[in-house]
């Protein structure tokens, strides 16, 4: 008797916790939108949140998109290679044909093509001195550096 007693109180501990948290969502819902009825009822009768829907909401509100399996790297093969020519001669042609999709513009057919590297431009130390004088009148840096 008594581990149903705990079993209770602990079922009974989780229902007035949602309630407090549906009920903290539902007043604060019904003040933003101006529904003092509501809110009335709530503070009255903070067990009444049941009735009303919520918006928070377990699980996923849209359902999962169905998988395409992604075009132009050819298709798996559905039966294991020929052994023999003769085989090979009686299994018919894939219907997908190995390649891109239709509408691929060019330059993403192939490998890419990496630009080469730019040589790094040489420092002009006319300027790295002005900007170094420019950065201690605005006090950026101190007259030692």
């Amino acid at each position: 008797m008594q581990c149903l007693t705990w079993i209770a109180l602990l079922v009974g501990a989780v229902l007035f916790m949602v309630s407090l948290l549906r009920w903290f969502e539902q007043v604060t819902e019904a003040v933003e939108l101006r529904w003092w009825n509501k809110v009335f009822v709530l503070v009255v009768a903070p067990f009444t949140v049941w009735f009303f829907p919520s918006k928070v909401a377990a699980g996923r509100p849209t359902a999962v998109p169905r998988h395409e399996p992604v075009r132009g790297f050819g298709s798996v093969p559905l039966q294991p290679k020929a052994e023999s020519e003769e085989q090979a001669q009686q299994t018919p042609p894939p219907a997908v044909a190995d390649g891109p999709p239709p509408g691929t513009p060019k330059e993403f057919i192939g490998l890419p093509k990496i630009p080469p590297k730019k040589k790094p431009t040489a420092i002009d130390p006319e300027k790295v001195a002005k900007l170094k004088q420019k950065m201690r009148e605005q006090g950026m840096l101190g007259d030692e550096e």
